[in-house]
């Protein structure tokens, strides 16, 4: 049975001494998904949303990309009710992401809910990792799920980013892979966002454990230190940028925790889910500047943990849905609501 605890032991074990080591190979170690494995950090079903994200978050104080690879294969998990594996989300296209329609290109041959796929995707995240594939492609219908497990028709070339470093993010090529049918035929793109709606909530998460992480850091460091015969802690100015990220922080976490709530007893609001990812990619983006405005000169350095958690926070603006597209989609219900349609 999986446990919250043994998954947050794991963490706290090896992430402060293995996560500047992810970040610079960009590659998490076997070992280290082995333990996670082991102590049933893929377990999402059985761990509960609840638990899910609170591991996310507090794997984020040290490693975001860790986080993203909890985060990303729970997300399958608990939209299709099946643990054990890790899995990689595949909806990106070379073409792009934001017009999922325009740009898919990948197709599969149906035999009965048996298929071939041929195609490729990018920004596919854990596929360094995974065992399963969750794909979207143009089946018969038009676009619909697939899953297919990884063998040699499977190839996976790690993606050099700057952000998100050992999250497993990477370029697949499925070369007339075989997979199952998973999901409605010709429905694929509206289930695919039902299903990223996991991942946007996540990102709320993993922007609070960046918030967290960043002034952890910070803190510890900087607010001691005298200037002017006053500890920093004790400036207006100081406690002014704190307060703010406090009360954005408090918010985040009170809409996340309704949006599980409310998920529990009958799905996920994909408005709740947007409005947790704005809001995550804010505070981790905040927070991470904050903290490097009260470290000073030193806040620069390179290969610190300020360094990646900066870049990692602003990933949360992009993944899983660009900022824009989100408002956009926030403010039509906005202007459904008041305009009184």
């Amino acid at each position: 049975m999986a446990s919250k605890e043994e998954v947050l032991k794991v963490l706290n074990e090896l992430l402060p001494t293995k996560a500047k080591d992810i970040d610079d190979k960009n590659l998490v170690d076997k070992d280290v998904i082995d333990r996670l494995s082991s102590a049933g950090a893929f377990n999402a079903v059985s761990l509960g949303m609840r638990s899910v994200y609170e591991v996310v978050r507090e794997a984020s104080k040290w490693s975001p990309a860790v986080a993203h690879i909890i985060m990303s294969s729970s997300t399958v998990a608990l939209r299709f009710k099946e643990e054990g594996h890790i899995y990689s989300i595949c909806i990106t296209e070379p073409g792009g992401g934001t017009d999922i329609k325009a740009n898919l290109k990948t197709v599969a041959e149906e035999k009965g809910d048996e298929a071939i796929i041929t195609g490729e995707k990018v920004f596919a995240s854990n596929a360094a990792y995974a065992d399963r594939f969750l794909v979207l492609a143009n089946g018969p219908k038009g676009p619909t799920l697939y899953m297919v497990t990884r063998d040699p028709s499977v190839e996976v070339e790690v993606q050099d980013l700057f952000t998100f470093r050992g999250a497993g993010v990477s370029r697949v090529k499925f070369n007339s892979s075989h997979g199952i049918r998973i999901g409605t035929p010709g429905k694929g793109i509206r289930e695919a966002l039902e299903t990223v709606n996991y991942e946007r909530l996540g990102y709320g998460m993993i922007g609070l454990g960046i918030k967290e992480g960043a002034l952890e850091e910070a803190g510890s460091k900087a607010l001691r230190k005298v200037i002017f015969g006053k500890e920093l802690g004790e400036f207006q100015g100081v406690r002014w940028m704190l307060a703010d990220l406090e009360i954005r922080s408090r918010a985040l976490d009170a809409l996340i925790r309704d949006a599980i709530d409310k998920a529990e007893k009958g799905g996920l609001d994909p408005y709740d889910a947007a409005m947790a990812k704005l809001l995550g990619a804010e505070v981790a983006q905040k927070a991470t500047w904050t903290a490097i405005q009260i470290m000073g000169g030193t806040g620069f350095s390179r290969g610190s943990r300020l360094e990646w958690l900066a870049r990692d926070a602003r990933m949360l603006d992009i993944g899983a849905g660009a900022r824009e597209v989100l408002y956009d989609f926030i403010g039509d219900l906005a202007v459904k609501k008041y305009r009184g349609a």
